[in-house]
């Protein structure tokens, strides 16, 4: 008879270091739960200043604590970044208090209390201060220009005019990154500095710019300056009658189907003479003196004495004046007379003071060229080239618009040639749907939920269901005591299981009997070979 080997009922107790493991990755879990989401929901900053000085940097801080807006401060680069939703906001609150106030200082130091013991010098040089500051704010102002300082050199006045001597600026821009100033720009800001400053002129301001690259020409009435303005004012001419011939050609020709070149020959020399014209045709009496004398003498007689004189005439004729003789009788008194006239005369008289304008055009050589006429017909284009009368036509247009003047010596030539296509521009691809504001705003708070469940079901699940479906090592199976038929196995046999610690109930059922031999043979292979090696030691 087989003898059944009592078996103790115990509870199954989890190891502990299985148990710690499963408390650990829970925790470690939960931890990086919360890291996810916290980073994942995390605000995105943008920058509000950047490059603040340190008292600025703080002054700022300070404020947007008060005003309980978010922000993040790079101590290093002395930039201050806040929530990207409320950039503006912040700025508007900042502005409101003044700040930044920057380094720089203009009029505002002329506003300080000044302590009484201040000098006449350093008056004179916080005013000279602030004129330099002012200036550079209003530079700074300008399109493309990040920041700009300005320095003056304005000599003491003098009593005495040959030591006079004329003040001078320069200013250096600071422009925004692959941004250039233009030469207008550049004119205004010399302009604008010579016309603060009393007595400076455009010639002795300097303009430069943070690759040290000089932008003014120096002297504006140099030979270069001047060439370079002709320079300027040709291409602008020409520019501008290209513009007239394509804007009047294209409405019929089509848009892109027309070509103008305009070199025009301009005159910038300048001649000054005065004329001085008489006109002795028209004479016009101005004034008239008159004059005239008689004298007569008191002595009898008269004439130059002689014989002749004492003779009567031939004939006992009297001849008036002959001998002496005269009205008055051969006794009568001699006279003397004289008359005198000056006359002055206005003579017509021109003076022309006459001097020729620069910049006139002397000649107009204009080449177009236009495009052949495309017809489109069931759905293919055909090019058909201008005829002769068409091309008169467009001549006569670019003439009239030109002002064209043969004597001048201007010359229009319109050429047709065929255009070579232009390739196709493909078109924009359609936005993404992750281009969206709202899938983006989406994803921001579902993929940390994600990212959480996915260390759920990595970390947290396995080791949950290691500590639920836990299965001891397998027994080990004693040698059965007085067992009778094969193998020890009969119906009155008891097999009893025992294990290093304590023993295991075997279960009633031969189907769960079986199960637990396959689970203990999957689990301990090497104890179960044991036990067979034992019974087959015991039979034999």
């Amino acid at each position: 008879m087989a003898e059944q080997a009592a078996v103790p009922n115990t509870t199954m107790m989890i190891p502990v270091p299985r148990f710690i493991g499963a408390i650990l990755g829970v925790v470690v879990t939960v931890l990086v739960s919360i890291g996810i989401y916290t980073w994942g929901t995390a605000p995105s900053f943008s920058s509000l200043y950047t490059g603040l000085e340190p008292g600025d940097a703080a002054e700022v801080v300070a404020a947007l604590q008060s005003a309980a807006i978010p922000y993040e401060l790079n101590a290093a680069s002395g930039s201050v970044m806040v929530e990207s939703g409320r950039v503006h906001e912040a700025r508007l609150n900042l502005a409101a208090q003044g700040l930044p106030k920057g380094t720089a200082i203009g009029v505002e130091m002329l506003q300080q209390e000044q302590s009484f013991g201040t000098s006449q010098f350093v008056e004179s040089a916080r005013y000279h201060h602030a004129m330099e500051t002012e200036l550079a704010r209003t530079i700074s102002t300008m399109r493309n220009v990040k920041s700009a300082r300005v320095h003056l050199a304005i000599p003491k006045s003098s009593v005495f005019v040959r030591k006079k001597q004329k003040p001078s600026a320069s200013v250096a821009l600071s422009l925004y990154g692959g941004r250039v100033v233009e030469a207008g720009q550049v004119n205004a800001i010399i302009h604008m500095v010579a016309s603060s400053i009393s007595n400076l002129t455009a010639e002795n301001v300097t303009v430069v710019d943070q690759n040290g690259r000089l932008l003014s020409s120096g002297d504006l009435e140099s030979n270069v300056a001047l060439t370079a303005r002709e320079y300027d004012y040709s291409r602008q001419v020409e520019n501008d009658f290209e513009q007239r011939i394509e804007r009047l050609l294209e409405p019929i020709m089509g848009a892109g189907k027309v070509r103008a070149t305009v070199n025009a020959k301009i005159d910038f020399t300048q001649q000054e003479s005065t004329e001085e014209l008489y006109n002795n045709a028209n004479q016009t009496l101005r004034s008239e003196q008159s004059s005239q004398s008689q004298r007569f003498s008191g002595r009898n007689g008269g004439g130059v004495p002689g014989a002749l004189v004492n003779q009567p005439p031939d004939g006992g004729q009297l001849v008036e004046g002959a001998g002496g003789v005269g009205q008055g009788g051969v006794n009568g008194a001699p006279s003397n007379s004289s008359r005198n006239s000056v006359r002055n005369y206005e003579v017509d008289r021109t003076i022309r003071h006459s001097r020729t304008s620069s910049g006139i055009v002397q000649r107009l050589t204009v080449a177009v060229l236009v495009d052949d006429r495309i017809v489109v017909e069931d759905g293919e284009s055909t090019r058909t080239p201008l005829t002769e009368d068409e091309i008169k036509r467009l001549t006569t247009l670019v003439q009239q618009t030109i002002g064209f003047d043969q004597q001048r010596g201007d010359l229009v030539n319109v050429i047709n040639a065929s255009f070579t296509p232009v390739e196709t521009i493909e078109d924009l691809p359609e936005p993404s749907i992750m281009d969206n504001k709202w899938v983006q705003f989406a994803l921001k708070w579902i993929w940390p939920f994600i990212l959480i469940l996915i260390v759920i079901f990595t970390i947290l699940k396995p080791s949950i269901k290691g500590l639920t479906s836990y299965v001891p090592p397998a027994p080990v199976l004693s040698s059965p005591q007085g067992a009778e038929g094969e193998g020890g196995t009969g119906e009155g046999s008891a097999a009893q299981l025992e294990h290093q610690e304590e023993a295991i109930p075997l279960p009633s059922d031969a189907d769960q009997k079986i199960e637990f031999a396959k689970s203990m043979v999957a689990q301990d292979p090497k104890k179960v070979a044991n036990v067979v090696k034992d019974w087959v030691g015991a039979e034999s």
